[in-house]
Protein backbone atom coordinates (compact mmCIF):
# COMPACT_ATOMS: atom_id res chain seq x y z
CA UNK A 1 0.00 0.00 0.00
CA UNK A 2 1.33 3.31 -1.01
CA UNK A 3 1.66 6.12 1.47
CA UNK A 4 -0.97 8.19 -0.37
CA UNK A 5 -3.55 5.43 -0.07
CA UNK A 6 -2.67 4.95 3.62
CA UNK A 7 -3.27 8.63 4.34
CA UNK A 8 -6.58 8.55 2.48
CA UNK A 9 -7.70 5.51 4.48
CA UNK A 10 -6.64 7.07 7.80
CA UNK A 11 -8.54 10.29 7.03
CA UNK A 12 -11.62 8.29 6.06
CA UNK A 13 -11.54 6.35 9.33
CA UNK A 14 -11.02 9.55 11.35
CA UNK A 15 -13.97 11.10 9.55
CA UNK A 16 -16.13 8.05 10.24
CA UNK A 17 -15.13 8.12 13.93
CA UNK A 18 -15.95 11.83 14.17
CA UNK A 19 -19.29 11.14 12.60
CA UNK A 20 -19.99 8.39 15.12
CA UNK A 21 -18.99 10.73 18.00
CA UNK A 22 -21.24 13.48 16.61
CA UNK A 23 -24.21 11.14 16.33
CA UNK A 24 -23.54 9.86 19.86
CA UNK A 25 -23.37 13.40 21.21
CA UNK A 26 -26.61 14.25 19.45
CA UNK A 27 -28.22 11.09 20.81
CA UNK A 28 -27.09 11.92 24.38
CA UNK A 29 -28.23 15.52 23.96
CA UNK A 30 -31.63 14.33 22.72
CA UNK A 31 -31.90 11.95 25.69
CA UNK A 32 -31.05 14.75 28.12
CA UNK A 33 -33.56 17.02 26.43
CA UNK A 34 -36.25 14.35 26.70
CA UNK A 35 -35.32 13.69 30.34
CA UNK A 36 -35.45 17.40 31.11
CA UNK A 37 -38.79 17.63 29.33
CA UNK A 38 -40.10 14.72 31.40
CA UNK A 39 -38.85 16.32 34.62
CA UNK A 40 -40.39 19.65 33.72
CA UNK A 41 -43.66 17.95 32.89
CA UNK A 42 -43.61 16.07 36.20
CA UNK A 43 -42.76 19.26 38.09
CA UNK A 44 -45.61 21.03 36.33
CA UNK A 45 -47.97 18.17 37.19
CA UNK A 46 -46.81 18.22 40.80
CA UNK A 47 -47.19 21.99 40.95
CA UNK A 48 -50.70 21.76 39.51
CA UNK A 49 -51.54 18.91 41.90
CA UNK A 50 -50.16 20.90 44.84
CA UNK A 51 -52.07 23.96 43.73
CA UNK A 52 -55.25 21.91 43.51
CA UNK A 53 -54.60 20.46 46.97
CA UNK A 54 -53.97 23.97 48.32
CA UNK A 55 -57.15 25.21 46.67
CA UNK A 56 -59.06 22.27 48.11
CA UNK A 57 -57.59 22.86 51.59
CA UNK A 58 -58.37 26.57 51.27
CA UNK A 59 -61.97 25.78 50.39
CA UNK A 60 -62.27 23.21 53.19
CA UNK A 61 -60.72 25.63 55.71
CA UNK A 62 -63.01 28.45 54.56
CA UNK A 63 -66.06 26.20 54.84
CA UNK A 64 -64.87 24.97 58.25
CA UNK A 65 -64.63 28.57 59.53
CA UNK A 66 -68.07 29.42 58.12
CA UNK A 67 -69.63 26.27 59.61
CA UNK A 68 -68.09 26.96 63.01
CA UNK A 69 -69.36 30.55 62.94
CA UNK A 70 -72.85 29.31 62.09
CA UNK A 71 -72.75 26.61 64.77
CA UNK A 72 -71.46 29.07 67.37
CA UNK A 73 -74.20 31.56 66.47
CA UNK A 74 -76.85 28.86 66.84
CA UNK A 75 -75.44 27.86 70.22
CA UNK A 76 -75.28 31.49 71.37
CA UNK A 77 -78.94 31.96 70.41
CA UNK A 78 -79.70 29.24 72.94
CA UNK A 79 -77.77 31.30 75.57
CA UNK A 80 -75.37 28.44 76.23
CA UNK A 81 -72.68 30.88 77.42
CA UNK A 82 -74.89 31.83 80.37
CA UNK A 83 -74.62 28.28 81.69
CA UNK A 84 -71.09 27.25 80.68
CA UNK A 85 -69.10 30.53 80.45
CA UNK A 86 -65.70 28.84 80.90
CA UNK A 87 -66.26 26.54 77.92
CA UNK A 88 -67.55 29.30 75.65
CA UNK A 89 -64.58 31.47 76.60
CA UNK A 90 -62.24 28.65 75.55
CA UNK A 91 -64.17 28.22 72.29
CA UNK A 92 -63.75 31.94 71.55
CA UNK A 93 -60.00 31.68 72.09
CA UNK A 94 -59.76 28.61 69.83
CA UNK A 95 -61.80 30.36 67.12
CA UNK A 96 -59.41 33.34 67.19
CA UNK A 97 -56.50 30.89 66.78
CA UNK A 98 -58.27 29.18 63.86
CA UNK A 99 -58.73 32.50 62.07
CA UNK A 100 -55.04 33.35 62.61
CA UNK A 101 -53.98 30.01 61.08
CA UNK A 102 -56.32 30.68 58.15
CA UNK A 103 -54.75 34.11 57.55
CA UNK A 104 -51.29 32.46 57.61
CA UNK A 105 -52.46 29.88 55.02
CA UNK A 106 -52.05 27.09 57.61
CA UNK A 107 -55.23 25.44 56.39
CA UNK A 108 -54.70 21.99 57.92
CA UNK A 109 -54.36 23.54 61.38
CA UNK A 110 -57.47 25.63 60.70
CA UNK A 111 -59.48 22.54 59.77
CA UNK A 112 -58.21 20.59 62.79
CA UNK A 113 -59.09 23.41 65.17
CA UNK A 114 -62.52 23.78 63.57
CA UNK A 115 -63.31 20.11 64.25
CA UNK A 116 -62.18 20.53 67.87
CA UNK A 117 -64.36 23.63 68.21
CA UNK A 118 -67.38 21.75 66.83
CA UNK A 119 -66.83 18.98 69.38
CA UNK A 120 -66.56 21.54 72.20
CA UNK A 121 -69.71 23.30 70.99
CA UNK A 122 -71.61 20.02 71.15
CA UNK A 123 -70.30 19.37 74.66
CA UNK A 124 -71.16 22.92 75.73
CA UNK A 125 -74.69 22.60 74.41
CA UNK A 126 -75.16 19.25 76.14
CA UNK A 127 -73.83 20.62 79.44
CA UNK A 128 -76.00 23.72 79.17
CA UNK A 129 -79.11 21.60 78.53
CA UNK A 130 -78.24 19.49 81.56
CA UNK A 131 -77.97 22.58 83.74
CA UNK A 132 -81.24 23.96 82.37
CA UNK A 133 -82.95 20.68 83.25
CA UNK A 134 -81.48 20.88 86.73
CA UNK A 135 -82.79 24.41 87.06
CA UNK A 136 -86.29 23.17 86.18
CA UNK A 137 -86.27 20.93 89.23
CA UNK A 138 -87.82 22.47 92.33
CA UNK A 139 -85.14 24.69 93.82
CA UNK A 140 -87.12 27.83 94.66
CA UNK A 141 -87.56 26.73 98.27
CA UNK A 142 -83.86 26.08 98.81
CA UNK A 143 -81.85 28.56 100.83
CA UNK A 144 -79.73 31.10 98.91
CA UNK A 145 -76.32 32.33 99.96
CA UNK A 146 -76.00 35.88 98.60
CA UNK A 147 -72.65 37.24 97.36
CA UNK A 148 -73.62 40.45 95.59
CA UNK A 149 -76.00 42.17 93.19
CA UNK A 150 -74.94 43.02 89.63
CA UNK A 151 -76.45 44.77 86.59
CA UNK A 152 -77.82 41.77 84.65
CA UNK A 153 -81.22 41.04 83.14
CA UNK A 154 -80.90 37.28 82.63
CA UNK A 155 -79.79 33.99 84.06
CA UNK A 156 -76.07 33.35 84.15
CA UNK A 157 -73.76 30.78 85.68
CA UNK A 158 -70.25 31.41 87.01
CA UNK A 159 -69.43 27.75 87.63
CA UNK A 160 -69.21 25.57 90.73
CA UNK A 161 -67.02 27.93 92.74
CA UNK A 162 -69.31 28.88 95.61
CA UNK A 163 -69.84 27.82 99.20
CA UNK A 164 -69.83 24.02 99.55
CA UNK A 165 -68.54 23.99 95.94
CA UNK A 166 -72.03 24.85 94.76
CA UNK A 167 -72.94 26.51 91.48
CA UNK A 168 -72.84 30.31 91.51
CA UNK A 169 -75.66 31.73 89.39
CA UNK A 170 -77.94 34.74 89.03
CA UNK A 171 -81.53 35.34 90.05
CA UNK A 172 -82.64 38.35 87.98
CA UNK A 173 -85.17 41.04 88.74
CA UNK A 174 -85.68 43.55 85.91
CA UNK A 175 -82.15 44.74 84.99
CA UNK A 176 -80.41 43.69 88.23
CA UNK A 177 -79.61 40.21 89.51
CA UNK A 178 -78.58 38.60 92.77
CA UNK A 179 -75.54 36.31 92.57
CA UNK A 180 -76.21 33.29 94.77
CA UNK A 181 -75.44 29.68 95.62
CA UNK A 182 -78.03 27.15 96.81
CA UNK A 183 -77.23 26.69 100.47
CA UNK A 184 -78.85 25.64 103.71
CA UNK A 185 -79.80 28.44 106.11
CA UNK A 186 -77.11 28.51 108.78
CA UNK A 187 -74.55 30.73 110.44
CA UNK A 188 -71.39 30.78 108.37
CA UNK A 189 -68.28 30.92 110.49
CA UNK A 190 -65.76 33.60 109.57
CA UNK A 191 -63.08 31.02 108.76
CA UNK A 192 -60.24 31.48 106.32
CA UNK A 193 -61.72 28.90 103.93
CA UNK A 194 -65.19 30.51 103.95
CA UNK A 195 -63.91 34.05 103.48
CA UNK A 196 -61.55 32.91 100.71
CA UNK A 197 -64.44 31.29 98.80
CA UNK A 198 -66.65 34.33 99.31
CA UNK A 199 -63.92 36.66 97.97
CA UNK A 200 -63.07 34.28 95.11
CA UNK A 201 -66.66 34.45 93.88
CA UNK A 202 -66.66 38.25 94.05
CA UNK A 203 -63.37 38.44 92.13
CA UNK A 204 -64.75 36.12 89.43
CA UNK A 205 -67.95 38.15 89.08
CA UNK A 206 -65.97 41.44 89.06
CA UNK A 207 -64.10 40.32 85.94
CA UNK A 208 -67.23 41.09 83.92
CA UNK A 209 -69.61 43.05 86.14
CA UNK A 210 -69.95 45.93 88.56
CA UNK A 211 -70.89 44.56 91.99
CA UNK A 212 -72.66 45.75 95.12
CA UNK A 213 -71.29 43.20 97.62
CA UNK A 214 -73.36 41.52 100.30
CA UNK A 215 -72.24 41.14 103.88
CA UNK A 216 -70.37 37.88 104.48
CA UNK A 217 -72.66 35.05 105.60
CA UNK A 218 -75.86 36.49 104.11
CA UNK A 219 -78.29 33.60 103.66
CA UNK A 220 -81.89 34.03 102.50
CA UNK A 221 -84.63 31.48 103.07
CA UNK A 222 -85.72 30.97 99.46
CA UNK A 223 -85.91 32.48 95.99
CA UNK A 224 -89.37 33.95 96.51
CA UNK A 225 -88.19 36.01 99.47
CA UNK A 226 -85.03 37.04 97.62
CA UNK A 227 -87.03 38.31 94.64
CA UNK A 228 -89.27 40.27 96.99
CA UNK A 229 -86.20 41.85 98.62
CA UNK A 230 -84.79 42.75 95.18
CA UNK A 231 -88.09 44.37 94.23
CA UNK A 232 -88.27 46.49 97.39
CA UNK A 233 -84.62 47.55 97.21
CA UNK A 234 -84.54 48.04 93.44
CA UNK A 235 -84.10 51.84 93.35
CA UNK A 236 -81.31 52.11 95.98
CA UNK A 237 -79.60 49.10 94.38
CA UNK A 238 -79.58 50.85 91.00
CA UNK A 239 -78.16 54.01 92.63
CA UNK A 240 -75.35 52.02 94.24
CA UNK A 241 -74.53 50.22 91.02
CA UNK A 242 -74.31 53.58 89.27
CA UNK A 243 -72.02 54.92 92.00
CA UNK A 244 -69.52 52.05 91.70
CA UNK A 245 -69.89 51.40 87.96
CA UNK A 246 -66.56 50.03 86.65
CA UNK A 247 -64.99 50.80 90.05
CA UNK A 248 -62.91 48.74 92.47
CA UNK A 249 -61.77 49.28 96.02
CA UNK A 250 -58.04 49.65 96.73
CA UNK A 251 -56.62 49.72 100.25
CA UNK A 252 -53.58 51.65 101.47
CA UNK A 253 -52.09 51.54 104.96
CA UNK A 254 -49.11 53.67 106.01
CA UNK A 255 -47.15 52.15 108.91
CA UNK A 256 -44.15 53.72 110.62
CA UNK A 257 -41.04 51.53 110.33
CA UNK A 258 -40.13 49.76 113.58
CA UNK A 259 -36.70 51.37 113.94
CA UNK A 260 -38.06 54.94 113.81
CA UNK A 261 -39.52 57.01 116.68
CA UNK A 262 -41.89 59.72 115.45
CA UNK A 263 -43.29 62.28 117.88
CA UNK A 264 -43.86 65.34 115.68
CA UNK A 265 -47.67 65.35 115.38
CA UNK A 266 -47.60 68.31 113.02
CA UNK A 267 -45.39 66.43 110.57
CA UNK A 268 -47.56 63.37 111.01
CA UNK A 269 -50.66 65.29 109.90
CA UNK A 270 -48.67 66.85 107.04
CA UNK A 271 -47.58 63.42 105.74
CA UNK A 272 -51.09 62.00 105.99
CA UNK A 273 -52.54 65.03 104.18
CA UNK A 274 -49.93 64.77 101.41
CA UNK A 275 -50.53 61.02 100.90
CA UNK A 276 -54.29 61.40 100.83
CA UNK A 277 -54.07 64.42 98.55
CA UNK A 278 -52.01 62.60 95.92
CA UNK A 279 -54.02 59.36 96.00
CA UNK A 280 -57.33 61.23 95.92
CA UNK A 281 -56.46 62.50 92.43
CA UNK A 282 -57.19 59.01 91.03
CA UNK A 283 -60.05 58.15 93.40
CA UNK A 284 -63.74 59.01 93.19
CA UNK A 285 -64.12 58.57 96.95
CA UNK A 286 -62.00 57.73 99.97
CA UNK A 287 -62.93 56.25 103.33
CA UNK A 288 -60.51 56.34 106.27
CA UNK A 289 -60.63 53.58 108.87
CA UNK A 290 -59.62 53.32 112.52
CA UNK A 291 -55.97 53.73 113.46
CA UNK A 292 -55.68 50.69 115.71
CA UNK A 293 -51.97 51.18 116.37
CA UNK A 294 -49.79 54.15 117.34
CA UNK A 295 -47.49 53.31 114.44
CA UNK A 296 -50.35 53.27 111.94
CA UNK A 297 -50.45 56.66 110.18
CA UNK A 298 -53.14 55.91 107.62
CA UNK A 299 -55.78 53.27 107.05
CA UNK A 300 -57.75 54.19 103.94
CA UNK A 301 -59.85 52.66 101.18
CA UNK A 302 -60.13 54.29 97.75
CA UNK A 303 -62.83 53.89 95.13
CA UNK A 304 -60.91 53.83 91.83
CA UNK A 305 -61.90 53.29 88.21
CA UNK A 306 -60.49 50.01 86.85
CA UNK A 307 -58.74 51.92 84.06
CA UNK A 308 -56.82 54.01 86.65
CA UNK A 309 -55.52 51.09 88.71
CA UNK A 310 -52.03 51.07 87.19
CA UNK A 311 -51.63 54.81 87.60
CA UNK A 312 -52.83 54.54 91.21
CA UNK A 313 -50.28 51.78 91.85
CA UNK A 314 -47.52 53.99 90.43
CA UNK A 315 -48.61 56.81 92.77
CA UNK A 316 -48.30 54.46 95.75
CA UNK A 317 -44.80 53.46 94.58
CA UNK A 318 -43.78 57.13 94.26
CA UNK A 319 -45.09 57.88 97.75
CA UNK A 320 -43.11 54.94 99.14
CA UNK A 321 -39.94 56.46 97.69
CA UNK A 322 -40.88 59.89 99.04
CA UNK A 323 -41.50 58.59 102.58
CA UNK A 324 -38.93 55.85 103.27
CA UNK A 325 -39.68 56.04 107.02
CA UNK A 326 -43.15 54.62 106.26
CA UNK A 327 -44.14 51.23 104.93
CA UNK A 328 -47.06 51.52 102.52
CA UNK A 329 -49.22 48.38 102.46
CA UNK A 330 -51.21 48.28 99.24
CA UNK A 331 -54.03 45.76 98.62
CA UNK A 332 -56.79 45.05 96.14
CA UNK A 333 -58.66 45.15 93.93
CA UNK A 334 -61.59 44.36 96.22
CA UNK A 335 -65.32 44.59 95.94
CA UNK A 336 -66.30 48.11 97.15
CA UNK A 337 -67.37 47.06 100.68
CA UNK A 338 -66.38 50.37 102.24
CA UNK A 339 -68.54 52.34 99.80
CA UNK A 340 -71.63 50.22 99.14
CA UNK A 341 -72.86 46.96 100.60
CA UNK A 342 -75.96 44.88 101.19
CA UNK A 343 -77.13 43.78 104.61
CA UNK A 344 -80.26 41.85 105.45
CA UNK A 345 -81.90 43.41 108.49
CA UNK A 346 -85.25 43.81 110.18
CA UNK A 347 -86.40 46.16 107.44
CA UNK A 348 -85.43 43.75 104.68
CA UNK A 349 -82.52 44.34 102.28
CA UNK A 350 -80.60 47.35 103.55
CA UNK A 351 -78.44 49.01 100.87
CA UNK A 352 -75.74 51.19 102.40
CA UNK A 353 -73.67 53.72 100.48
CA UNK A 354 -71.09 56.29 101.58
Amino acid sequence: MTRVKYEELRKKRLKEREERFRKERERIKALKARAREVRLRKWAELAIRKMRVEEQLLEEARNAIINVKTAFKEVEEKKVSLHVPEVTKKINEMFIDAEKHFDLAEYEKTIKLSFEIRELLEKAETEALRKVEERKRPREEEGKYLYCVIPCDGEKSFGNIGMNNGEVYTIPYRDVAAVVTDSPIKDYELTEDNTRKHEAVLRKVMEEHTVVPAEFGTAIKNERILRRLLRKAYDPTRECLKLVDNMVELGVKAVLNEDIVFVDHGKRKEYISDILGLLNIRARQVVTGDLFSERLFLNASFLVNKEDMNAFSNDVTNLQEKYPMLKLLYSGPWAPYNFVYIKIGAEGMEITKK
